[in-house]
């Protein structure tokens, strides 16, 4: 009773007596509560005890000969049925016991209750133990939150001023950063869970870096991975099951478990592990009872730096261990003393090095472990801490970090302190339960200090100091390591030289960041992949390749391996064909529910087409796809999976396989289950699920009929009969162990075995499960591969590897560690268009993928001919490393990790990796093993099969000749499995009636079809009628029983009966075990009584149960009616109400349905139980059930034609309307939609607002005045723009992936969905600051950038995308306007003096962020204003330089010096800069324009578009200067070149009053829509009309653009004037080779008038004179040369960045450049920088 307890916790119908018992038991001894049937003895006494969740079998005959037989079937002894007094079976956390000198039985209660009034269990209790209510009670003085903290300690001070916490600075608490907090831990994380009391939940898997490959400073725990059961033991629901689960705990002091006492009870008792600030207060004072609490400070000076480490390790240990020598009862392990001057350790590094410690010492069980953190926040955090020994943990800055977010308004202000704390502790209550049950552990007593979990590169230094036992199989990171990176975080946090962090940071951990860690699938790698499968494109292929293998090597084990090629590879046409290898080839099990049918059937045809398989998931298929398939388009998937919610799991769904595949779990969350929410069930998938649409569906863990080895063996060999020819596959998931695992799997006969990697999966999850539980494949298949050969068992079973595989080394890696076959799931995905959103869960997926949506399913535009494309592709590119590596046959691949090694050029972290233990060769360690997957069949015995002999007598109905046959004989419990095969053969409408008698074997009628009756005299074991799919089965006691025997008291059949049944019926007389009718989604039955979980996840169908249940009934219960007799009136005490109503039995059909069912059976002996009162029965109805129902019946009837109704005559509506009625307005619509506005739907509902300028009409009249003024009126709609921002910012889906923050969208990584989640939320000022933390001139941007961003938008995949650059623009000038843009000089200097050539906008932005970095800027600029570009090369009426001059002028107020009209290389020597300035940085821009040298090129009149634009800015900002030659005014113009330029030359001559304006472009005109060479997300190439050619048009009535034009020559007007243009028409093909190539058009030629021609054909690159004075190397394009992604020269001292260095490019890319080349300069100056990197993201950079 001790060791294995009853779920007392949650039991409130236990005696209170039998409570205290296990109460005191607690505190004597963790329980255990996996799944056993235990048996003891003492020579005399022999008992059994089953654990606490029946999830054993445990069957009992009592005889009249004084025999008790107890077994885990029934059928073991043999013996007459009139000998028989009882049949019984043991119940979840019951106990027996035979005293064989009295021959007595004792029944659990009366033994139990004995046992417990044995000793004052009560009085111990009452005396003895204590909660904390107790120590509030007690506590002296007022309770008061922790004593402030000052500013200087949260924030820390620059030189003793607190002003370093300005706005430029992060202005929030730096704690946050050196405990690694990120936006992304507040906003997905905490916020959820605070708000919601739940995890947040995430999808499509966990590509980011394993944490011993991260450059990102990761926290310890998350080199920890969660172990999960699988096989060896179930996991548990911990909701639907929550009955069976505790996080109750007593902490302190334990006493002599030998000397049962009072004692034993002496300590505190706490309901969860997670203490408030005030639980923690409560606890440090004090004195209750004698009980003190000593704090540790596992803080140390920073001074010490990396050394200090493992001083302050001891330091601790041995602290904690003379505080429990000295009588302290609780410790507490505080870093609360963190900040500017001391380092804290890891809490969990510190807690793990004291518990092992205080252990060794032999004093750990005589204190409690408390830990005040300000690290541990998550889930998985609290987890790790509690499996390594933490008893309560206080989490201070969360709850510190949540009330300040209340007082900014981000968390609702009408939220309590102790309201964040219980929401708080509600969600993590959730998770741990999560977590715990993942492992089948349900008291987190049995969990703490289990250690369940893996190291993923830890070294063994480390092992052994803090996590000793702990499995680190790779090693890797030191405790050298450990501490440079916590060093690195308070660094980032409190260093001097932190300068640019305005926002928390945000390295994206979850979803891709620009800047932040890699992830597998960048936006590089998706649309190389999409472009290189839809067009079969094998050079693009090979830049997925490349940009695949880079990601790979950043974030995944087998990126730091390399093939091993021979010095000459072997000619490929010797190696194995592609047509051969793509049949090893299968997509994951990605269920239709999870995504759309046609993305589901897409996949399907694709793998049938190459002879590869496709996998249903778990979600079922309908049989309309795999019966009369055309060949090309088969739908059909080879592959069937079985999962725990067997959806559609019928005889015809599993007789239509080539594999079954048995899901024990699954990659993006091993050991958890799943759910279907009911908005994404539809009628299709209903149909297929057997259910209801809208609902939902729960997917539990797999604990139903996969208890053990030996349930699963069962399993296996179930659904081999059930389709003899279908290969049996189980599903596991890499964890260290998996490999024994995997031997017990091979054998209990599964044929084939999945090894699926922590990495993959669809499915939604919570983030704890994606980030944390599971191994990477590599691990997993090689340790599988090596211990099934040790066992020699690798030739009966084929090895498949399946997550994120997705180019061919992967494929290669994975088959020299020991695959065969191989799983591709995500690559496919985004072939057919996913573009990674990690929206699967909200059912929103834009490109119709993962949604049920029907709106969202149209815009799919997958073709299976993508899939075959990229299958061949991924193939050809296997076979061109086989022939590198000499090998010719695929098969000769597997296992050969000789040709794999360690790559040298591996990261610091990555070469501490040790993969010896990889990549062993298993046929080393067992020569002369045949290692050839499936080459020897496993044996079934199927031949052997009693339903082989039915077979022979049913030959005739099955062949049709006869329409029914009777067949009688007995049965005995090794015929398993009995009908199955029968199923498998029959035809539908025949009847074939079996009759049987004895004891039957287990999945007794598993999945019995239709026309099949079998009716036993007797009794059966577990699994009876599991599947049942339209059978019949009748079970009754024989008939020869004593008189006295009563069948509703004693169990005629065994646990999980009619599990997963879709129809047909079953009749039981007598009582059920536990776990019945689990999952049944369509059959009708009746039984006399239930064990507990009755009617769990029940989905459809009829339950009638004519007595007692057990508890939890209907747990789960989504679908379907039960009633239940409820003699004793306790049924409401026992039935879990979460889903279900309980109804009085009164309609006329429940009641006829009763009736029929429990009286119309008279052969089935059932009929005494009507008429029975039927007020003594209730009705068990589903909320969701009957919600659905009556929405059926509501459709139906509106389907029905409407009755016609007699005329009336109505008056006519009145013509004037209700003012509200009338002004439909858009401004109206618009204020209307704020109110209601949906941010997760909003990109379908709302449309983007196109009218980014004013209308041309307008602007037009604004001509004459801007004669006047100057031409200083504006081109944009400002006002319009910003009265709907919300509404477009809605538009946004904050993807998983951003495309316009990568390197196709916005060069400066703008964090463009955060700022326009916060304008969604009108957080202006939040906005406000992610937008400064990457770029320093939105200003700028937000008027001239082109915006690729919206050209990369997701979004704009399939309509308009979402407007970004119109938010950016008012984000700044709302700022401006608010006053919050002030002159912002650094606090210090560093002495540094830095020259920047050029201030066009990289040299502004370098200087910009040099400045920041507390170094002398000075900025030479050879023009007579600053901002190059920016203040001449962009007309007034589109960047106004009042603009441009307000943010010079707040330059120079921040301490940077301007000098104008200075031409470097010609005014000054540029060698001089260089001697006087410790560093020259170059941005020089490309101002050597494209010349076009035609004949009388020499012709007054023509001149270059930029001298053009510059002397018209010049004249309007007042310059001196004549013009006369360069104004438009009555001249006919002719502008040669398009683009942005020539747009504001055509906008610049109508407003100096052009007579006409013609554009020439030698390209053709761009199509409407992108072309098929142009796909997303390149910038699109399509027609666009500018400001400029509208206004054109509206003007002269013509679109000024000529396309396909030629300039052949100038014209002479006889003066050595330009007076007009001979052209020629052009047409465009390709050659050969692919080329385009240009060819003139005979006849074509025109002349056109031009008194003024403008060039606008860009640039050649930067003018010389400087380069050439400092002999600067340039590349082949005459841009100065610096390394691959560096701005340092070949010359010393002496940088380059912008469009002198990269070619004529935007504006946002010279930001950009200025700003990376700055962050080289600062660190090349002083030797770190801080200064962020692409996308904001703040990384310590290194000089060099």
């Amino acid at each position: 009773m001790t060791m294995v307890p009853e779920a007392w916790q949650n039991d409130n119908l236990m005696n209170k007596e039998k409570r205290d018992f296990y109460r005191w038991a607690a505190c004597a001894m963790e329980p255990w509560d996996g799944p056993a049937l235990m048996t003891f003895t003492d020579g005399r006494y022999i008992g059994a005890i089953l654990d606490r969740n029946g999830l054993r079998p445990s069957r009992y005959y009592v005889t009249k000969d004084r025999v008790l037989v107890m077994a885990s079937e029934v059928g073991v002894y043999d013996t007459e049925p009139e000998n028989i007094l009882q049949k019984g079976r043991l119940k979840p956390g019951r106990m027996l016991l035979v005293d064989t000198l009295e021959k007595v039985v004792s029944r659990d209660e009366e033994l139990k209750l004995q046992i417990a009034r044995s000793r004052p269990h009560s009085e111990w209790i009452e005396e003895q133990m204590f909660t904390l209510s107790d120590m509030y009670a007690a506590h002296e003085g007022e309770l008061t939150p922790e004593a402030p903290l000052s500013v200087s300690h949260v924030n820390g001070t620059v030189n003793g001023d607190d002003s370093a916490a300005m706005m430029r600075t992060f202005g929030g608490d730096r704690r946050l950063s050196m405990f690694g907090y990120t936006i992304e831990t507040l906003n997905m994380l905490l916020l959820p869970m605070v708000t919601t009391q739940k995890e947040a939940l995430g999808s499509m898997g966990n590509d980011a870096p394993l944490a011993c490959l991260s450059d990102f400073q990761p926290l310890l725990y998350d080199y920890f991975k969660q172990l999960f059961a699988q096989v060896t033991n179930p996991p548990i629901d911990p909701f639907r099951e929550r009955i069976v689960m505790s996080l109750a705990c007593p902490i302190g002091p334990e006493a002599n478990i030998l000397e049962p006492s009072a004692k034993q009870c002496h300590r505190i008792f706490l309901k969860n592990p997670i203490l408030s600030l005030q639980d923690l207060e409560v606890i440090k004072a004090t004195n209750y009872r004698g009980w003190r609490t000593h704090v540790i400070d596992i803080t140390y000076p920073i001074s010490e730096g990396s050394e200090g480490l493992i001083p302050a390790l001891d330091r601790i240990a041995s602290e904690a261990c003379q505080a429990a020598k000295d009588g302290y009862q609780l410790l507490v392990l505080s870093d609360r003393k963190a900040g500017p001057d001391r380092l804290p350790l890891s809490t969990l590094m510190a807690l793990g090095c004291t518990h092992h410690h205080l252990i060794e010492e032999r004093q750990r069980m005589k204190v409690g472990l408390i830990l005040e953190t300000g690290e541990a926040r998550e889930v998985h955090h609290m987890c790790v801490l509690l499996g390594y020994g933490a008893d309560a943990i206080c989490p201070y800055l969360v709850f510190e970090t949540m009330s300040t977010l209340r007082s900014e308004g981000v968390i609702n202000s009408s939220m309590s302190e102790a309201d964040i704390f219980k929401n708080y502790c509600a969600a993590m209550e959730r998770g741990l339960s999560k977590v715990m049950a993942k492992m089948g552990i349900s008291t987190l007593q049995s969990y703490k200090g289990a250690q369940i979990f893996e190291a993923v590169g830890i070294s063994e230094e480390v092992i052994n100091k803090c996590f000793k036992g702990t499995a680190s199989r790779i090693g890797g990171v030191t405790f050298e390591t450990i501490s440079i990176e916590m060093l690195d975080r308070h660094m980032l946090s409190y260093g001097e030289r932190e300068c640019d962090t305005l926002v928390l940071r945000n390295p994206g951990f979850y979803h891709w960041r620009s800047g932040g860690e890699k992830h597998i699938n960048d936006p590089v790698s998706i649309a190389n992949l999409q472009d290189a499968s839809r067009m079969n494109n094998k050079s693009q292929y090979d830049k997925f390749k490349e940009s695949s293998q880079e990601s790979t090597k950043a974030c995944a084990l087998r990126g730091q391996l390399e093939l091993v090629k021979l010095e000459k590879p072997i000619d490929i046409s010797e190696v194995e064909p592609a047509a051969e290898i793509v049949k090893r080839f299968a997509t994951g099990a990605m269920s239709f529910g999870s995504i759309s049918i046609e993305a589901h059937t897409t996949l399907a045809i694709a793998m049938n087409r190459v002879g590869a398989k496709s996998n249903t998931g778990e979600g079922g298929e309908n049989a309309s796809r795999y019966i009369n398939q055309e060949p090309e388009n088969n739908k059909r998937s080879a592959i069937k999976q079985v999962a725990s919610g067997r959806f559609g799991v019928t005889a015809s769904y599993l007789a239509n396989a080539d594999d079954l595949q048995i899901k024990m779990a699954q990659g993006a969350k091993p050991g958890e289950g799943g759910e279907l929410p009911g908005y994404k069930v539809s009628e299709d998938i209903a149909k297929t699920r057997h259910s209801v649409p809208g609902v939902g569906l729960i997917s539990p863990p797999p604990h139903h009929d996969i208890y053990s080895i030996e349930d699963l063996a069962e399993l296996i060999y179930d659904l081999k009969c059930a389709n003899p020819r279908a290969r049996i596959s189980v599903k596991l998931v890499s964890e260290v162990g998996v490999g024994v695992v995997a031997s017990g799997v091979a054998k209990g006969k599964a044929e084939h075995i999945t090894i699926s990697g922590h990495d993959g999966g669809t499915g939604a999850s919570s983030w704890t499960g994606i980030k944390s539980a599971g191994l990477p494949w590599e691990l997993g298949i090689s340790e599988t591969h090596q211990t099934l050969v040790l066992n020699n068992l690798r030739s009966r079973v084929v090895l498949q590897a399946d997550g994120q595989i997705r180019c061919g080394m992967d494929v290669v890696i994975a088959a020299l560690l020991g695959a065969d076959e191989f799983g591709f799931s995500t690559a496919p995905l985004i072939v057919m268009g996913c573009t990674m959103m990690r929206k699967c869960h909200l059912n929103t997926c834009p490109v119709g993928i993962a949604t049920q949506d029907p709106v969202l399913r149209k815009k799919f535009e997958g073709k299976p001919e993508h899939v075959v494309n990229y299958l061949f592709l991924l193939a050809e590119e296997v076979r061109e490393h086989m022939a590198s590596m000499g090998v010719r046959k695929f098969q000769e691949l597997v296992g050969r990790t000789d040709l794999l090694r360690k790559r040298d050029s591996c990261s610091d972290k990555a070469k501490l990796l040790d993969f010896s233990h990889v990549l062993k060769n298993a046929l080393h360690m067992r020569p002369g093993v045949n290692i050839v997957g499936g080459s020897i069949g496993q044996d079934f015995g199927l031949d052997n099969h009693l339903d082989q002999t039915i077979l022979a007598e049913a030959q005739a109905v099955i062949d049709g000749s006869l329409e029914t046959v009777t067949i009688n004989t007995t049965i005995h419990n090794e015929v398993r499995a009995f009908g199955s095969t029968l199923s498998y053969h029959i035809a539908l409408n025949n009847s074939i009636v079996s009759n049987r008698q004895g004891s039957a074997g287990q999945s007794f009628c598993a999945f019995l079809a239709r026309g099949v009756t079998v009716t036993l005299e007797g009794d059966s074991n577990d699994y009876v009628a599991k599947g049942l799919s339209g059978g019949e089965v009748v079970i009754y006691p024989q008939k020869n029983l004593p008189e006295n025997y009563k069948s509703e008291d004693n169990i005629i059949v065994g646990n999980v009966c009619l599990y997963g049944a879709t129809e047909g019926s079953a009749f039981f007389r007598g009582v059920a075990a536990e776990r019945f009718c689990v999952r049944n989604s369509g059959a009708t039955a009746v039984v006399e009584g239930v064990g507990d979980h009755g009617c769990e996840y029940m989905t459809g169908g009829r339950v009638l149960i004519l007595g007692p249940t057990g508890r939890n009934f209907a747990a789960g219960m989504s679908g379907g009616i039960a009633y239940v007799l409820d003699k004793d009136g306790d049924f409401k005490n026992k039935c879990n109400p979460q889903m279900v109503e309980l109804l009085p039995l009164e309609k006329e059909d429940d009641l006829e349905f009763v009736e029929n069912l429990s009286g119309g059976h008279s052969d089935r002996q059932c009929d005494e139980y009507w008429p029975a009162q039927a007020s003594q029965f209730t009705k068990v109805f589903p909320y969701e059930y009957q919600r659905a129902l009556k929405q059926l019946a509501e459709a139906e009837a509106a389907a029905q034609p409407a009755p016609e109704k007699p005329h009336v005559e109505t008056k006519p509506e009145p013509s004037v309307r209700d003012i509200e009625d009338s002004v439909t307005d858009a401004t109206m619509e618009k204020k209307r939609l704020e109110k209601i506005l949906d941010k997760t739907r909003g990109f379908i509902k709302y449309k983007r607002e196109t009218a980014m300028y004013r209308s041309a009409e307008k602007r037009v009249k604004d001509w004459d005045q801007e004669q006047k003024k100057g031409g200083r009126k504006k081109i944009y709609n400002m006002d319009s723009v910003r009265r709907g921002l919300r509404v477009q910012a809605a538009r946004c889906m904050e993807c998983g992936v951003p495309f316009c923050q990568s390197s196709h969208g916005c060069p400066l990584g703008n964090i463009i969905p955060k700022w326009n989640d916060l304008i969604f939320n009108n957080n202006w000022k939040e906005a406000l600051n992610q937008l400064l933390q990457t770029n320093n001139f939105p200003e700028f941007t937000g008027r001239v950038c082109p915006a690729p961003c919206e050209g990369a938008c997701v979004l704009g995949i399939n309509e308009m995308p979402v407007t970004i650059k119109n938010i950016e623009c008012s984000i700044i000038d709302h700022a401006f306007e608010q006053g919050w843009i002030k002159p912002e000089p650094p606090v210090t200097r560093s002495g540094k003096k830095v020259a920047v050539v050029g201030s066009g906008p990289a040299g502004m932005a370098a200087a910009h962020q040099l400045n920041k970095a507390g170094h002398l800027v000075t900025v030479f600029e050879r023009n007579d204003r600053i901002g190059g570009l920016l203040q001449y090369g962009i007309p007034t009426m589109k960047l106004s330089k009042e603009v441009v001059q307000r943010r010079v002028d707040l330059m120079r107020e921040e301490g940077i010096t301007f000098k104008t009209n200075v031409n470097v290389g010609k005014d000054i020597s540029a060698k001089d800069l260089q001697e006087e300035f410790d560093a020259v940085l170059l941005c020089l821009g490309a101002t050597w324009p494209r010349d076009l040298p035609i004949p009388n090129r020499q012709l007054e009149g023509i001149h270059f578009a930029m001298a053009f634009l510059e002397t018209w800015q010049k004249k309007q900002m007042g310059n001196k200067i004549d013009h006369t030659s360069l104004t438009a005014k009555d001249k006919d113009v002719i502008v040669i070149g398009g683009g942005d330029t020539g747009c504001d030359c055509i906008g610049t001559s109508l407003r100096q009053g052009a007579k006409s304006i013609t554009t020439f472009e030698i390209l053709p005109q761009p199509p409407p829509s992108r072309g098929r060479d142009n796909p997303w997300p390149t910038y699109p190439r399509v027609f666009k009309v500018d400001y400029g050619h509208e206004e054109v048009k509206l003007k002269f009535g013509r679109d000024p653009r000529e396309y396909n034009t030629l300039t052949k020559e100038f014209l002479d007007d006889g003066n050595g004037k330009v007076s007009g243009v001979r052209s020629v028409k052009v047409e465009w093909t390709k050659d050969e080779s692919g080329r385009w190539k240009m060819q003139e058009v005979e006849g074509s030629e025109k002349i056109y008038k031009a008194d003024l021609v403008l060039l606008a054909m860009g640039f050649l690159g930067p003018e010389r004179y400087i380069i050439n004075e400092l002999e600067l190397e340039q590349d082949p394009r005459s841009n100065i040369c610096t390394p691959p992604g560096k701005y340092a020269t070949t010359v010393d001292k002496v940088f380059a960045a912008g469009d002198c260095r990269r070619g004529q490019s935007l504006v946002v890319w010279a930001i950009n450049e200025g700003r990376q080349a700055a962050r080289e300069v600062d660190a090349y100056l002083v030797g770190t920088s801080t200064l962020p990197v692409s996308g904001g993201v703040v990384q310590i950079t290194q000089k060099g």
